[in-house]
């Protein structure tokens, strides 16, 4: 079912690791953004949970051509 030849499945498990390894960390905040030099960092729940939705459907999705 999951095709480890194309460039999404790979994006796709890389976005699913690094959300699993936030949610393994701890992290309790909803949100957090952080602006520095090098520009904004955006953190907390909501977008580990948003990058583990983006990288399940990069896995599963099939590309075309």
């Amino acid at each position: 079912m999951i095709d480890f030849k194309q460039s999404s499945t790979k994006t796709g498990l890389i976005l699913l690791g690094s959300a699993a390894a936030g949610l393994l960390t701890g992290n309790s905040e909803l949100v957090t953004v952080t602006i520095g030099e090098s520009g904004a960092q955006l953190g907390g729940t909501i977008p580990m949970v948003a990058a583990m939705l983006i990288g399940l459907f990069d896995t599963v999705r099939r590309e075309k051509g």
